[in-house]
This record gives structure tokens, sequence and C-alpha cells, in this order.
């Protein structure tokens, strides 16, 4: 009975698989994130650096401070499945011009195509899905969740703020239906931050056949 029991248990926890996570915790205070932990400037450019900062944090010491000429990406190059990639971030109060949190079907430098482009207008106040229609207030003074969940097969994504959908939207629309890239760009904007970001692959869940036998053994 115990056996059964672990067995499941990690049969479960099979569903989810945490395939990269960042919490920026292991890296020197205020030193830049470009070359470390798989990040680079855009297009391989060494200067629009983002920092590892103690100013916030989501988990305790550190965050990314991503500033005003901050353009730094992760590539993933995944090309089939369903994922959901999940970041928060803390934008003050009294910050200006816009942020964005973007997603790449194709990272090629300028010639990249763009799947999500969820931008951060602290001049308006908003959070506005570039690609969609859906505009939101931004939050303040608090770390807050953004997450998409990314379904390649059909060529889906929908976008959450604070727990709340805000957009479901076509994932590749250039003939690229990949995910190759996170970019975290600021357009002149203030320092905001970014922390405890992940991205995990959600397999199918268990035919009910398979549940059946399952509940079985354990009687």
């Amino acid at each position: 009975m115990k056996f059964t029991l672990i067995a499941m248990t990690l049969l479960l926890a099979s569903l989810a698989t945490a395939d990269w996570s960042e919490n920026f915790d292991s890296y020197g205070l205020g030193t830049g994130i470009i070359g470390q932990g798989g990040w680079e400037g855009w297009d391989g450019n060494p200067a629009p650096d983002g920092y590892v900062t103690d100013v916030q944090s989501l988990s305790a010491p550190h965050s990314l401070d991503v500033e005003p000429t901050t353009d730094v990406v992760q590539e993933f190059n995944i090309t089939s499945g369903e994922w959901t990639i999940t970041a928060w971030n803390y934008i003050p109060s009294g910050s200006t011009g816009t942020q964005y949190f973007i997603l790449l079907t194709l990272y090629m430098g300028n010639d990249s195509d763009w799947a999500l482009q969820l931008v951060f207008n602290s001049d308006s106040g908003q959070v506005i899905v570039t690609e969609g229609t859906a505009t939101a207030a931004i939050i303040y003074d608090q770390w807050v969740e953004v997450k998409v969940e990314i379904d390649l097969t059909a060529n889906m994504q929908n976008v959450y703020y604070n727990g709340i959908l805000l957009d479901t939207i076509q994932w590749g629309t250039g003939g690229f239906i990949e995910f190759d890239a996170l970019d975290l760009f600021s357009n002149g904007g203030s320092s905001i931050y970014w922390d405890d970001i992940t991205l995990v692959e959600t397999i199918e869940a268990l035919a009910p056949s398979t549940w059946a036998a399952i509940k079985s053994s354990l009687k």
C-alpha cells in the first residue's frame, strides 16, 4: 500500500515537469545578468544589461532590475507541446515609460517573430496585450503574477495578469509555431523588477481507465 501511494504521488508529479526556472538568487549582487544562467543581450549585444538587485525580491534575496536600457533574452527552442511560463513583477508607483514581457516564436535579431508583447505602460497605467485587444490596470507596489499558457498544437495562448485571464489569442502568426525565447525589454521605462520565472511543460491528464486502475490498487 505504501509503495502504491508513493508511486501514485510520483506519477501525479510527473504530469507537470519544471523545465526551467530562474530566481536570480545565485548571482552576485549588482552583477549584470548577461552571460549568467543562459541570459544574453538582444542579438548578442552585451550592452543592454539588467542587474541583480536586492531593492525588491519575491524570493529573497535577489530579483532582476530591468532598467531603461535593458533588453535581455533567454532562449528555449521548444517545438511542440503545451507549456506554461510564469513570472512575477514589481512595478513601483511613480514609474514612467514602457516595459515589455515578450515571447518569441522565432528569435533571430531583427528577423525575429513575436508571439506576445505584453506591455506595461506606466504613463497610461495600463497592461496591454499588443497582439490582442485586452488591457488592465497596472498594480503598483506589490508582486504580481504574469502567466501565459501556450498550446503549440492548437497554436493558441492564454495570457493572465494577477490571476485574471486577459486574452486568448493565436500563438504563431508568421508561419513559426515554436517557442524560441523570452525577452525582458525596456523601451526607456524606469526600473521594474522580475523574479521567480518558471517554464513548465504540462503533460496530458491520465485516461479514465488509468485512474480507475490506480483507485482499484489502493483498495
